[in-house]
């Protein structure tokens, strides 16, 4: 992680130190504050996704198709 930023959360809108999302979790706005950062490792780690809008920006076909029918774990 780097030196967090002082400025707004681009997930909740909080000013206050702030942090770059990792290049490794795809398309994710930033910079996040510790809280979203945090969610987005811990679902990133958990082969899962934050919420909708981060599963349609970065979840496969597959993985949004299986959340359809039902077949998701």
């Amino acid at each position: 992680m780097t030196q967090p930023l002082k400025a707004p959360c681009a997930r909740c809108g909080r000013t206050g130190p702030a942090f770059p999302p990792e290049p490794a979790w795809g398309r994710v706005d930033g910079p996040l504050c510790s809280r979203d950062w945090q969610a987005f490792a811990e679902a990133r780690a958990n082969n899962t996704y934050v919420d909708w809008n981060d599963a349609f920006d970065n979840a496969s076909d597959d993985e949004l198709e299986a959340n359809f029918d039902g077949s998701a774990r």
